[in-house]
């Protein structure tokens, strides 16, 4: 579901459910500069197969959104749920909330009020996804037991006071880390006053995310024993852009394109 925010059709919708609502992608500008390019881009759909309403939301784009985000994590800003997170992280979940994702989710939870919650996105869109939980969680938008968030290679995005809050905020939450990707680890040689820290659980691959990988579980925060036990000289864009193979996730991985597979 991470790639559906990527374009605005049906393609990993109709592949991978039997019965879903899906209205639209949104996307609109999110940069902090005046008139900058910057655009972010969400979705609100709802699995009838799952019983799940799902927000997604897309990753970064170009190299000058990836410098407007690493250039502005000294800027940070008070999360609703306690502590304090990056402004340009938050606000790109905001905008994109505010600009349509809200009101479909609305939409959908109006109908399915039974339905749990399920947040997710790749990259720059794990950590809004991340933001997307706690904040939903935190203004009682959905009751924490109801929702369940998976960011795959999200970068830090909030101190420690917020990491600590999360764990309330959305108990079923998980981070999937690639073998030696490097964007988990941004910002690099923080100043110690920023603070920023991951949420737990940590998901760490260290693999090629095949079908079936094996894959370790770290429970506390920043442990030694997942991704950071990778030198810094070891880090690559590469594992990046390669969760679970790379390529058509959706025509490779979905239940419904393989209904006698279990999922990994």
């Amino acid at each position: 579901m991470t790639a559906v925010p990527y374009a605005n059709n049906r393609h990993c919708t109709d592949l991978c459910f039997n019965s879903y609502e899906y209205l639209k992608t949104v996307e609109v500008n999110c940069d902090l500069m005046k008139n900058g390019s910057d655009t972010c881009a969400g979705a609100a759909l709802a699995s009838n197969d799952d019983k799940a309403i799902i927000l997604t939301f897309r990753g970064t784009t170009t190299n000058h959104q990836l410098n407007e985000e690493m250039n502005s994590l000294w800027d940070k800003v008070p999360f609703p749920g306690g502590g304090n997170v990056s402004h340009y992280f938050y606000n790109a979940f905001l905008t994109v909330w505010n600009g349509g994702v809200r009101d479909d989710f609305t939409t959908f939870k109006n109908r399915h009020p039974d339905y749990e919650v399920w947040v997710t996105g790749h990259s720059l869109g794990a950590i809004m996804a991340s933001l997307a939980a706690g904040h939903i969680s935190a203004l009682g938008f959905v009751k924490p037991e109801k929702i369940k968030l998976i960011a795959f290679a999200g970068p830090h995005g909030g101190d420690k006071i917020w990491a600590d809050k999360m764990t309330t905020l959305v108990p079923y939450a998980y981070r999937v880390v690639h073998a030696n990707d490097l964007v988990p680890h941004m910002p690099f040689d923080v100043h110690p006053e920023w603070q920023y820290t991951h949420h737990t659980k940590e998901i760490w691959y260290n693999n090629t995310m095949d079908m079936g990988a094996s894959y370790i579980e770290c429970d506390e925060q920043e442990s030694s024993k997942c991704s950071n036990s990778v030198p810094k000289k070891l880090w690559t864009w590469n594992d990046h852009s390669t969760y679970f193979l790379g390529g058509d996730r959706c025509k490779l991985w979905c239940q419904k394109s393989h209904p006698s597979t279990s999922s990994p």
